[in-house]
């Protein structure tokens, strides 16, 4: 996120309200794995993240941010 100057604010408005962009897939480690688009503050950011669900209950996972 630094690197590519992105919030966290920015990243949290991605994965509540983007829209999967290309494919919803199962990784290598059967998680789920799709990228997220969405345009926050006139940047359009993409955000691939990973679903896993444990005892506890489901995680979202961000795996990296694309500006």
């Amino acid at each position: 996120m630094r690197e590519r100057r992105v919030l966290l604010t920015q990243v949290i408005e991605v994965l509540q309200k983007g829209v999967i962009s290309g494919s919803a897939h199962q990784n290598i480690r059967g998680n789920w794995q799709c990228t997220l688009t969405k345009v926050v503050a006139g940047d359009r950011i993409d955000v691939a993240a990973a679903i896993y669900v444990d005892a506890a209950g489901e995680l979202v996972i961000v795996i990296t941010v694309i500006d």
